[in-house]
Formats: C-alpha cells, sequence, structure tokens
C-alpha cells in the first residue's frame, strides 16, 4: 500500500509541474516571449512540491532571480567573454544568494544563461516568468492540504533560518 501511495504522490507532483509548465508555455506562447529559461522548471519543481519551504516563500524566489540577474548582467559588462568568467559570474551570484539568505538554488543557473548568451538580456520575459513563479508558489503555499503536492519522505529545506511568506 504504500508504494501505491508514494506512486500516486510522485503522480501528482508530476501533474501539477506539467500544469504549470504548461501554463508557462501558454503565456509564452501568447505574448511571443521566451519565459520558458531552464532554471524555471526546477523553481516549479521545488515550489510545488515543498511549497512550506523557506526557499519556496514568493519574496524569496523574487529576489534570488532578480539577485542572481543583475550580478549576471553587471558581470557579463566587465568580464571578457571567457570560460572561466561563466564560473565567476555563477559563483559571485551563488555567494551573494547565501549571504542575503534568500538560497533558490534554481536561480544560481541564470548568471550561466547570461555569461553564455550572446543577445541582450530578456527582462521582459524574464521578468514575467519570475513573476509567474512567485504566482504559483504563493498558491502553492495556499492550497488546501488535500491539493497540494506532498511526498510521504522527509524533505530537505533549502536555506537557512529566514521564515519568509
Amino acid at each position: 500500500m504504500r508504494h501505491l501511495l508514494t506512486l500516486v504522490h510522485r503522480v501528482h507532483n508530476a501533474g501539477l509541474l506539467v500544469l504549470a509548465v504548461g501554463i508557462l508555455a501558454l503565456i509564452a506562447h501568447l505574448s511571443s516571449q521566451p519565459l520558458l529559461l531552464a532554471p524555471f522548471a526546477p523553481s516549479i519543481l521545488i515550489v510545488l512540491t515543498q511549497p512550506q519551504s523557506p526557499g519556496s516563500a514568493p519574496n524569496t524566489l523574487i529576489a534570488a532571480y532578480v539577485v542572481a540577474a543583475v550580478i549576471a548582467v553587471l558581470l557579463k559588462g566587465v568580464l571578457p567573454q571567457e570560460w572561466w568568467a561563466v564560473a565567476l559570474a555563477t559563483g559571485a551570484a551563488m555567494l551573494a544568494l547565501e549571504a542575503f539568505d534568500i538560497l533558490h538554488p534554481p536561480a544560481v543557473a541564470v548568471p550561466i544563461l547570461v555569461t553564455l548568451g550572446t543577445g541582450e538580456f530578456p527582462l521582459a520575459a524574464f521578468t514575467t516568468g519570475v513573476v509567474a513563479l512567485a504566482a504559483m508558489s504563493y498558491l502553492g503555499r495556499r492550497l488546501p492540504r488535500w491539493a497540494a503536492a506532498k511526498t510521504p519522505t522527509t524533505q530537505i529545506p533549502l536555506t537557512g533560518t529566514s521564515q519568509n511568506a
């Protein structure tokens, strides 16, 4: 019976992830904006499966993505386009997220995308995607217990002591 319950939880979580990515994909399609940045999928997974984790809080999520993006854009403007610049920008973003206690691991991928990118930073698409993630987080924290994604196993905390809502 426990295996069946675990399977049901995993299918439930996968269904919520499909729904959330589908909504983001639909918004991207209707707005003709590239909203499906690679870090957003793991963010959705964290937000839906660990909605009460401090790293899933809407303000933590927004702050983490904004800080990572600002650091990435600033460093891209001053560093040469070399392999080590990708590592340095990513490390700087991680250090800032930890220093500000706004750890949301998928946001650390933003400097990789920005540093390796050849064009301008897609600010409108990025902002829309982050706002959509924050809305999912807000709703996920307020869903009834039966509707929220849960796993029968212990959850790993994503950040330190902050209790962001």
